[in-house]
């Protein structure tokens, strides 16, 4: 059973696992001799625990009621029913709010309000731009042949007619109603075909022969309609490159006319956290790289880089080779020759230490199997590219919010770490809770000014935390954000409110015993605190020295230590 490589059979495999912890853990990392500056660089990567076995996460009592007094389910419905209202669109109710909720953000459902909203939106913006230059820019993204692409479904249209003129969206309904991939009762309406297309875009890049079996079918019904069909599905894979760049250009082009010069929302992202302490805004807020990737829904994921700091507590470099290796191609290169590591065995395997049960797997396989990634070469945003546009914008800064809060946490935390190097590290988690009631209040808080002249930048997140609190009363989004608005209100600093969620990430029920906070919420005091779910678990990433030719590495050993009393040293 080879789930560690290196770990080439399970004797020794289980003579490493059943060494005595308090002599493993006294152990410093091997040493190697050094073999030249023509020697194949070599590399240990150091054993990491991640993760948490606790299942439960305890809020205090008196911070949970005073959250709660502002009802959240409430507070997010009125918030999301101002945008619609300001943005001149009707909301979703009742149960659409659930049920529609997700094809109204990508545009498939009230297509033609939506596009008329975001329209009027994107004239207000082009108006303001302060600079030709960026204008222009503008332009060529949204308005390339001179009528208005607003989104995915816009762009991929677009780019078939350059290549077939008379093409429309008509053309294709009947290979796709044929496939039963239209409902007749809906087979008119203007979503129909753009929300079937959207659909085989999806099937396509996740399931390969399903889709041949309906390409199959449509094109034994119409080959003409199928052949359109085809075209459309290529101006969908084509137009995310469109979709990204459009993100990119809110992220970065000075758009926003402010005190008479242009900003983009990666100044305001940094200007704020500049004002919370970080000495360095371009440093400490490094600009995350933007993604599609087809998730079916209006998602969006973080995918966490390592901070310098940490990674040089993570990496031990053996040779002069590992030194020039690492010199001319950085920590991103090794970061992603790490992901050609062997997978290891897929059999689930854990690790009892006593105390604890610790899964063991590898770290190209728990970067695969989890959707925030481990270890990324580099900040990054995944976003489904049918989340429209304008509307995915507060999605994209609640995100990077998460990439800036995880960012300092780390930072902080490997300056914790002893001097030498360690032989196990266990990274810090943060709360669910928490971590979603920061993104969403940071965020929204970063877009106040932006979301008072074009309030449509609001709609995307506000129907989300209304549509996950009408389906969850314990959502983490929408209680987390009224914890974090109600901590806030009572420090009233948002530097402040930002320092003790990251001094707690891992522990949010010690926040209730500040001595500003006692004094707030004491209307609350005695009041019992509340107990939620929380699906964590701990892995167990052994440590592998390796060395690396042309790019992939080729594993030398590995070996299992296993942290005193279930913790690793930090």
């Amino acid at each position: 059973m080879s789930i560690v490589a290196g770990c080439l059979n399970l004797g020794r495999c289980i003579l490493l696992v059943l060494l005595s912890a308090s002599n493993l853990a006294a152990q410093a990392p091997r040493s190697y001799p050094e073999s030249g500056s023509t020697g194949l660089p070599r590399f240990t990567l150091h054993e990491i625990i991640t993760g948490s076995n606790a299942t439960l996460s305890r809020i205090p009592g008196p911070w949970l009621h005073a959250a709660l007094a502002a009802q959240p389910e409430s507070l997010a419905l009125a918030g999301y029913h101002k945008w619609a209202r300001l943005s001149r669109i009707e909301p979703i109710e009742g149960k659409a709010l659930t049920s529609e909720r997700s094809h109204h953000v990508m545009g498939l459902h009230q297509r033609e309000e939506l596009t008329r909203a975001v329209r009027r939106t994107l004239k207000a913006i082009r108006s303001n731009i302060p600079g030709d230059t960026t204008r222009a820019r503008f332009d060529h993204l949204f308005r390339p042949g001179g009528a208005w692409v607003v989104d995915l479904h816009d762009a991929a249209l677009a780019w078939a007619r350059r290549r077939s003129p008379e093409l429309g969206w008509a053309t294709a309904r009947r290979a796709l109603a044929a496939a039963h991939w239209v409902d007749p009762a809906d087979s008119l309406s203007v979503e129909a075909v753009p929300r079937a297309l959207y659909g085989l875009t999806v099937l396509a890049a996740t399931d390969s022969a399903a889709f041949n079996r309906v390409r199959a079918d449509m094109g034994r019904a119409d080959s003409v309609s199928a052949e359109a069909v085809l075209l459309l599905l290529t101006g969908y894979a084509e137009s995310q490159k469109w979709y990204t760049d459009v993100l990119e250009f809110f992220l970065i082009q000075p758009w926003v006319r402010d005190k008479g010069r242009g900003r983009s929302l990666a100044d305001y992202v940094r200007g704020d956290w500049h004002r919370h302490g970080a000495s360095d805004p371009q440093a400490g807020t490094p600009l995350p790289v933007l993604k599609a990737q087809l998730f079916g829904y209006p998602q969006a994921v973080p995918h966490y880089g390592v901070p310098p700091a940490l990674f040089h507590r993570l990496i031990t470099t053996h040779n002069p080779g590992a030194r020039l290796w690492l010199d001319r191609n950085g920590q991103a290169g090794l970061l992603r020759t790490l992901r050609w590591l062997p997978l290891g065995d897929t059999s689930l395997v854990l690790l009892h230490t006593g105390t604890e049960t610790i899964r063991l797997t590898t770290l190209p396989r728990h970067s695969r199997e989890s959707l925030n990634g481990f270890l990324e070469p580099g900040d990054a945003i995944a976003i489904d590219p049918g989340y429209s546009p304008l509307l995915a914008l507060g999605t994209v800064v609640h995100e990077w919010q998460h990439l800036l809060f995880r960012r300092r946490q780390l930072d902080a935390f490997a300056r914790k770490l002893p001097a030498r190097h360690q032989a196990v590290v266990e990274l810090p988690t943060v709360e669910p809770y928490l971590a979603e009631g920061f993104a969403e209040w940071s965020a929204e808080r970063i877009l106040a000014p932006l979301v008072a002249r074009w309030p449509l930048l609001a709609l995307g997140e506000g129907v989300k935390r209304a549509g996950l609190a009408r389906e969850n009363t314990d959502d983490q989004h929408s209680i987390g954000y009224a914890l974090v608005l109600a901590l806030a209100a009572a420090l009233r600093d948002p530097a402040s409110t930002t320092e003790i969620l990251l001094s707690n990430a891992e522990r949010p029920e010690r926040i209730a015993s500040h001595p500003a906070l006692h004094q707030a919420w004491k209307a609350y005091g005695g009041l019992p605190d509340r107990v939620f779910a929380v699906p964590l678990r701990k892995v167990l990433i052994p440590e592998v020295t390796f060395t690396v030719e042309d790019g992939f590495p080729d594993v030398i050993a590995s070996r299992i230590l296993i942290p005193p009393s279930g913790k690793g040293e930090k």
